[in-house]
């Protein structure tokens, strides 16, 4: 996988989400405008014209967490929302609260009702128990789950959401908080 060179191991997720920031895409999801970024993400499955915010959190987690590889490679889906079930299926801890170094895992909601399509992202920060600074892959300037960007994004956890993005949990952090 990945070229030692830029990857600092051991460092946590939040860490190598930071280094990120910024990444832009080409129009259309065709690709990104930086080459070794674009590797990257070739490499853990993104492809041409997909959303990619999943790919994003799965290259961020297999790069902090190399031993687990295979195992997050199976986890991680282009479908957020199978990222979700795969983590949950598999017996990860999911809880209601951001915490750092989670994967945050969102539902589109349309007039109450969800919708087959999501979001994901990595907690950074915390700024109380319900709000929470993420980086996020294909987003945008106004947090939209359909951006052009790596980047970072100050969010709230809210319990109705009849428009928009829903929390559907966070994930908890391989090997940091689980030990799995």
């Amino acid at each position: 996988f990945p070229s030692h060179d830029i990857i600092a191991f051991g460092m946590r997720p939040s860490e190598i989400a930071k280094k990120y920031v910024g990444q832009k895409e080409k129009p259309g999801n065709m690709g990104f405008q930086d080459a070794e970024f674009e590797r990257r993400m070739t490499e853990v499955g993104f492809v041409k014209s997909h959303a990619w915010c999943s790919y994003f959190a799965e290259l961020v987690f297999k790069e902090a967490y190399p031993e687990k590889f295979s195992e997050l490679d199976k986890l991680f889906s282009g479908s957020t929302i199978q990222t979700f079930r795969n983590f949950r299926d598999a017996g990860y801890p999911i809880g209601n609260l951001p915490q750092v170094d989670t994967l945050v895992i969102w539902q589109s909601m349309k007039q109450g009702s969800p919708q087959p399509t999501g979001h994901a992202g990595i907690v950074v920060k915390m700024r109380s128990s319900w709000e929470f600074d993420s980086i996020e892959g294909n987003t945008s300037g106004e947090g939209s789950r359909e951006g052009w960007i790596v980047g970072l994004q100050h969010r709230k956890v809210l319990a109705r959401v009849p428009n928009g993005l829903k929390v559907l949990g966070f994930i908890q952090a391989i090997g940091i908080v689980t030990g799995k």
